[in-house]
């Protein structure tokens, strides 16, 4: 009977674990998966251009108008941070960013009201796009968990969690002749 009152205190500790788990699943923890054009010159870029995002699929029908903000505004951050310029217009850009949200197979549209989708596991794409010959020479892609984008501040430090682990490795280092 003396073990009992311990009871209430792995109660705890067990509650305790369960919600450190619980906010680790939140946090993007992993490392973006990068590939670029290595002959391309990355030391002219200074101005970037984040793309709109095109809502003519299903699957940026799935995205909230709340979590591209979102993200927009965390990859903003996370570039100038870095030193980059946000460029307002294309034609002051030197680099074009376009991202794209892509959820797994397994998601499906149960409505056509994408406002009610519950999205768990996507890949978002980041392409850096050169201006002038329109092609991508910079791709990060992402394995994005969104357990929750009711709370729009943890969905926001999510997004800048997610943004920094896209661009840490951008620019790529030059490469040595």
């Amino acid at each position: 009977m003396r073990d009992s009152r311990f009871l209430p205190l792995l109660g705890l500790c067990l509650a305790a674990l369960l919600a450190a788990c619980n906010n680790l699943s939140s946090a993007p923890t992993a490392a973006a998966t990068v590939d670029y054009n290595r002959n391309y010159d990355f030391s002219h870029v200074h101005k970037i251009a984040i793309q709109p995002i095109a809502r003519d699929t299903v699957e940026t029908m799935m995205v909230s108008d709340v979590q591209i903000s979102s993200l927009n505004e965390a990859l903003t951050a996370e570039l100038e941070q870095r030193g980059f310029q946000v460029a307002t217009g294309n034609s002051y850009a030197d680099m074009f960013l376009y991202w794209r949200f892509v959820p797994e197979e397994s998601a499906t549209v149960s409505t056509f009201d994408p406002a009610t989708q519950k999205i768990t596991e996507a890949t978002i794409y980041v392409d850096m796009i050169d201006p002038v010959i329109l092609q991508t020479v910079w791709r990060a892609n992402f394995r994005a968990h969104l357990d929750d984008q009711t709370d729009t501040s943890g969905a926001a430090e999510y997004s800048r969690q997610a943004a920094a682990a896209m661009l840490a490795q951008f620019p790529p280092n030059p490469i040595e002749p």
